[in-house]
């Protein structure tokens, strides 16, 4: 017996013995708060992770419904709400004492006709003008007795009202809005009319933004979305408030207007301030089919020896619009490309990982070419993708031969390297913007009218992460590479290649 028990435990002893070695785990306790959230946003992005890795397809089918709900991370949700008369409502609660809001419309200058050419930018001048309601004197003195900023603008699809305020005063606020729109001060032209137009003549406009409106009218030279925003308007000084009405009545309609709001207030609060003020406006009547804007391949030229010895140009390709799947490569693509000041920058242009930069700046030893940035606008049903330059007349020749050929090269070169880092300066341009209530506004004005909701930071991000090279080697392909340009050019231009060079250059060849 001592021989059979000898150097043996007994089985309840080495089950004591077991448990203290591998001790049983004990419950987790339940997440709470900050941990919850954490553990809930780790899970969201693993199982979304899972599901675009097993296939983009899969991947694209999951994410709007995986995003669906903002507060997985841990973001304020967009509220949209529509009214019976069409007027969308739209929300995004904020903490502070500030509050923003605006009443957005889905008309600019391409709703202009060709008899009111500049009826966007005379209605942007009279908005302030005062209404029948409140007159000048009156409007600015309510304004200021509720510490509010009051804003109009007008651009080519696209124009808002805006006020900023404390948040008592957003009742306030939402009926000098609803007066601006509903009763917008067009009886005002007759006697403001002088003061606006001599105030147009007297403007300095930047120059970067005459090479832009003049890209627009050589691009799209027989329509509305060609038309000038800056000036000169053609026929501007003939504008009648027949005109004014006419473009107030087709656009200021209930199915183009958006109220966006963003800071301290419910959104339940803001719908019933939008029926009350806005509830009575009425639809429009159906517009008549409009074909899509035809883009020009063509040069507008002002060559001007005696301007100074810098240069400016543009050169552009059609792109595509808001809700095309591949406008975000075509905002990496322009990361890609970017931007390029000489002098400024935490990098010097001449060490510079961008490719573009680096053979821009270190071009001929010095450089060709004082700045250039990349732009990307996107319009309803269209858009336009290329770069701006300005650089010394004898470099223009180099200068818009790198720019082209670092555009062209997309179509057929890129690294992985060069897109990981042209996304992260994508995102870290659109997420160190400014955050204050105005801002987060005017975004949501913007997105509601393109997209028809708000976009998620969140999905932006999964959205932008989904690109890779051999995308924008695809996009690049399909849009650029042996397109049509539009180009336009400004000051000493007598090295600019010819047009037929410029096509050339779209596409590679050897000789």
């Amino acid at each position: 017996l001592k021989r059979s028990t000898r150097g043996s435990i007994p089985r309840a002893s080495a089950d004591r013995a077991a448990a203290r070695a591998n001790p049983t785990p004990l419950p987790a306790p339940p997440l709470r708060g900050v941990r919850a959230r954490s553990a809930m946003c780790a899970a969201v992005v693993g199982a979304l992770g899972r599901q675009l890795r097993a296939g983009a397809g899969a991947g694209r089918r999951v994410m709007t419904q995986t995003l669906a709900e903002p507060m997985a991370w841990n973001q304020a949700p967009t509220l949209v709400t529509t009214l019976p008369n069409g007027v969308r409502v739209a929300t995004k609660e904020t903490f502070g004492e500030t509050a923003s809001l605006g009443v957005f419309l889905n008309a600019g200058i391409r709703d202009e006709t060709k008899e009111g050419a500049g009826s966007a930018f005379m209605m942007e001048q009279l908005a302030l003008s005062g209404t029948a309601k409140r007159p000048r004197a009156k409007l600015e003195a309510e304004v200021e007795s509720i510490g509010a900023t009051l804003d109009m603008s007008a651009g080519r699809e696209q124009s808002s009202y805006t006020m900023s305020v404390m948040k008592g005063g957003v009742k306030q606020g939402m009926d000098i809005l609803a007066d601006l729109v509903t009763a917008p001060p067009v009886g005002n032209l007759t006697k403001e009319k002088e003061g606006i137009l001599r105030g147009l003549d007297e403007k300095e406009v930047p120059t970067r933004a005459v090479i832009d409106d003049r890209l627009h009218a050589v691009a799209w030279r027989d329509y509305a979305l060609g038309f000038s925003g800056v000036g000169p308007f053609d026929g501007i000084d003939t504008l009648t408030e027949a005109h004014l009405k006419a473009y107030v009545d087709a656009n200021y309609t209930a199915e183009n207007m958006v109220v966006a709001a963003a800071g301290p207030m419910k959104h339940a609060d803001l719908v019933k301030l939008a029926t009350d003020s806005l509830g009575g406006v009425k639809a429009g009547a159906p517009k008549p089919f409009d074909t899509k804007p035809y883009f020009c391949g063509a040069e507008l030229i002002y060559r001007n020896d005696e301007m100074g010895p810098t240069a400016y140009l543009a050169v552009g390709w059609e792109a595509v619009p808001w809700k095309s799947p591949d406008a975000v490569t075509f905002m990496v693509m322009q990361a890609l490309i970017g931007s390029y000041k000489k002098g400024e920058g935490l990098v010097p242009g001449t060490i510079s990982g961008n490719r573009v930069v680096n053979a821009v700046a270190n071009k001929m030893q010095v450089g060709c070419a004082d700045e250039f940035e990349s732009f990307l606008h996107f319009y309803r049903d269209t858009g336009m993708f290329g770069f701006y330059v300005a650089c010394d007349e004898v470099a223009v020749g180099h200068a818009v031969g790198e720019l082209m050929f670092g555009c062209n090269l997309m179509s057929h070169s890129v690294t992985d390297e060069e897109v990981e880092r042209a996304k992260r300066d994508l995102k870290t341009a659109m997420f160190s913007a400014p955050t204050s209530a105005e801002a987060a506004c005017a975004e949501l004005g913007r997105q509601v009218l393109a997209y028809g909701r708000g976009v998620p930071a969140a999905e932006m991000m999964l959205r932008i992460e989904a690109v890779d090279a051999e995308e924008v080697k695809r996009v690049a392909w399909k849009y650029l590479s042996d397109a049509e340009v539009a180009t336009t050019g400004l000051g000493p231009l007598h090295g600019m290649p010819q047009y037929y060079d410029l096509r050339r250059a779209t596409n590679m060849h050897r000789y």
